[in-house]
């Protein structure tokens, strides 16, 4: 994990500074995105922007996403280049102080979104490089506590202040201490990622068609993250055209959610190390359900306070859940390329599910309320096949190995990583 020459306690002195390094990091994009989140399509909604629009919004890290199958060809290859995507991602809120209008929105959440797609490869790389195998699950799960307590705080503080001095400037506000924290990237050490192989997009897809665990994984995302995607832009039309809802209030769902993602992160790293990564998908999904399945029924703000939370603690188990289960099925070599692949496949879906809910509700073809219960259907169909992972990843293991390890690594409750998975 680390090179020869260092003592257990600087290995441990590494590992400490690389992690409070990539904690300042994720606190500068947790304020971003929480802002881009939670208060932009609703800024966007009052300034005039129509269901087609909220749908490209709302597809926006998706089509990052699809484009991120090109992070082999230029995506960052060093701490250094990994900084300056970020900040360049955070800038692109910026114009939103001297042009708030709808199209410049849409496009600098495009921007933002990039950034984090081309950027996420090779920080999975990283972190697999700089943290050891038995604490990855733990230590992601504080980073995205970090994270989502800087989106709880950014949530709680936008709404607010948006209320008083407009909106725009408080999403641009966001971009610029996003753009801050991400310097902090510069000193991560890794030696071991150091020039991560390139891969082109063919490469990314074809990593995961050769892994059935990953296959199946991306399958069942595929149906469960689609309904999300779908409903993304009704939410907007939920808060403003169904409750009449203000920013702070708006703010205030955000801080929920975000709030029960700080707290869910740690506890599903420990159900990671503990259980495996499957176990914590498909408890995940279940969340993610039924938060779909208030808002569809949702009268009052009250029930969005709660669905925020169970969507909160979904996201959290998604994002650890995810990280664990590619490191455990993929080599140093081949991770970036599957974490691309994966995020390509799932891209391309969530463009197709945005823009088609969207044009259902634009051509009066469905109204809000059944346009949600659409998308809990086919959310429902992922949280099924999550549910049947598990068999999957334990037939393959056994195809693949047929040792108890092999079949452990799988995400079983005993949780033996491989010599692969544990690099």
């Amino acid at each position: 994990m680390f090179r020869p020459s260092l003592s257990p306690s600087a290995g441990r002195r590494e590992t400490g500074r690389n992690l409070a390094l990539d904690m300042v990091g994720a606190i500068g994009a947790g304020v971003s995105l929480a802002l881009v989140v939670s208060l932009l399509p609703t800024i966007a909604r009052r300034g005039g922007l129509d269901p087609i629009g909220l749908a490209a919004l709302a597809a926006a890290p998706f089509i990052a996403n699809l484009l991120g199958a090109f992070a082999g060809r230029v995506g960052p290859r060093s701490g250094r280049q990994l900084a300056a995507v970020r900040m360049l991602g955070a800038a692109s809120l910026l114009p939103l102080f001297v042009l708030p209008t709808p199209p410049v929105m849409v496009a600098a959440g495009i921007v933002f979104w990039v950034s984090l797609s081309l950027t996420s490869p090779f920080q999975l790389r990283l972190w697999g490089a700089m943290y050891p195998a038995r604490l990855r699950g733990r230590i992601v799960g504080s980073l995205g506590m970090g994270r989502s307590a800087a989106m709880a705080l950014a949530s709680l503080g936008g709404g607010l202040i948006a209320d008083a001095i407009g909106g725009p400037a408080v999403i641009a506000i966001g971009g610029l201490v996003g753009a801050a924290c991400a310097i902090a990237y510069t000193g991560l050490r890794a030696p071991a990622a150091a020039e991560p192989p390139r891969f082109s997009a063919r490469d990314s897809l074809r990593s995961i068609r050769g892994r059935p665990v990953l296959a199946r994984i991306t399958l069942a995302q595929g149906f469960y993250g689609g309904g999300l995607v779908a409903a993304i832009p009704l939410y907007a039309l939920v808060y403003v055209d169904r409750l009449d809802l203000s920013l702070g209030d708006v703010g205030l769902i955000g801080v929920l959610g975000a709030v029960s993602t700080t707290v869910s992160f740690m506890l599903w790293g420990e159900v990671v190390d503990r259980a495996g990564s499957i176990v914590a998908l498909r408890l995940g999904a279940l969340f993610g359900f039924a938060s779909l399945v208030i808002y569809a029924i949702a009268p009052d703000v009250a029930f969005l306070w709660v669905a925020a939370i169970a969507g909160g603690a979904a996201g959290a188990s998604i994002d650890v859940g995810w990280a664990a289960i590619v490191s455990e099925h993929t080599s140093m070599a081949s991770r970036s390329a599957a974490v691309a692949g994966m995020n390509a496949i799932t891209g391309a879906r969530g463009i197709v599910a945005a823009f088609a809910m969207s044009a259902l509700l634009q051509f009066g073809i469905l109204d809000v309320t059944g346009g949600l219960i659409v998308c809990s259907i086919v959310t429902g169909i992922g949280v099924i096949l999550y549910a049947r992972t598990d068999v999957i990843a334990i037939a393959a293991a056994h195809r693949e190995g047929g040792t108890p390890a092999a079949v452990a690594a799988t995400g079983g409750p005993a949780q033996i990583r491989t010599e692969n998975a544990a690099a």
